[in-house]
């Protein structure tokens, strides 16, 4: 009896660290888990598709690239986490996510504000030696961290919503020219592919807006600078239906007007749009946000598709 007692406290003792250990990752999961269909997966793809182009004068065959799409998604992912977790931890964005997003980890109380700091330092120094050492990309790396710090710490995301947008599109080519430098499993990027990464990290400046309009309640509790708060939610909805309007223009000529490209970039991008006026409540401006993801997608898809046709 006494040792049947013992195993069965083994077991439950065993199970509850399982327990605990899921739940310890669920919650890690929980930090950059709403950027993985907006952020994650689009720059992932960002790195992959510019280094398969055949476009940029990157030696490694399409093959390879894929091959190291898990490095890829890994290097973005881990970048993210450490952002996601910066940019949750302080009360403002406590204060906001119980409005918007009462189920991650600060607001629904999984962790508090020096437990997320902790983390945060414990986790910088993790991921730049993974980076440094497996990865590949430490020095965009170190770049991702100085914008993290502008934007969270000294109040880049809340100083003014065009402040906010130009660090968006700053990291935005950061982390693009990151992911691309682990996809090629290259040390450098070539002038042709950052001029490439310069004209998505301007679409991300003048169009990443829709982003604010799902959480303006949110954004009004905490006084934040946003584009619709500032401009009204009217004006904002017009600059984004211009400037994806406009930008899908300009991509699409630079790439010599691909016909397959053509149709690839104007259905999400009319998608984008007619959502835009037409759909106005918080669920739907959510999936307006899912839709302007979907249309960058196909524009970093622009180079790789002219390839082929240049090809043939």
């Amino acid at each position: 009896m006494t040792l049947n007692k013992r195993d069965q406290d083994v077991k439950m003792y065993a199970m509850a660290k399982v327990d605990s250990l899921i739940s310890a990752l669920y919650t890690l999961w929980l930090f950059p888990c709403n950027d993985i269909p907006t952020m994650i997966i689009p720059v992932t793809l960002l790195g992959t598709l510019t280094a398969a182009s055949g476009q940029f004068g990157i030696l490694a065959r399409t093959a390879e690239i894929l091959l190291r799409l898990p490095q890829t998604f890994s290097w973005v992912w881990l970048n993210v986490f450490l952002f996601s977790i910066s940019n949750q931890r302080s009360k403002e964005s406590i204060l906001e996510d119980s409005i918007n997003k009462p189920w991650r980890p600060l607001p629904a109380g999984k962790l508090d504000m020096g437990q997320a700091r902790q983390l945060l330092l414990v986790g910088i120094s993790l991921v730049f030696a993974v980076c440094s050492f497996c990865l590949g990309a430490a020095q965009e790396t170190a770049f991702c961290l100085v914008l993290t710090w502008m934007y969270n710490d000294l109040g880049g995301a809340d100083e003014h919503f065009a402040l906010r947008n130009l660090i968006n599109g700053a990291a935005y080519f950061v982390y693009g020219s990151g992911a691309l430098k682990v996809a090629a499993g290259s040390d450098s990027v070539g002038s042709g592919a950052s001029l490439w990464l310069a004209m998505v990290a301007c679409i991300i400046s003048t169009t990443m807006q829709v982003q604010d309009l799902k959480d303006q309640e949110g954004d009004r509790a905490r006084s934040r600078s946003t584009a619709p708060l500032d401009l009204g939610d009217g004006v904002c909805r017009s600059t984004i239906v211009a400037g994806v309007g406009l930008w899908s223009a300009v991509c699409l000529a630079y790439w010599s007007w691909p016909p397959i490209g053509l149709l690839l970039v104007v259905i999400p991008a009319s998608m984008v749009a007619w959502r835009a006026i037409l759909l106005r409540n918080a669920v739907e401006d959510a999936l307006t946000y899912r839709w302007w993801s979907i249309w960058m997608i196909s524009i970093f898809c622009l180079p790789m598709i002219a390839s082929r046709y240049q090809q043939g």
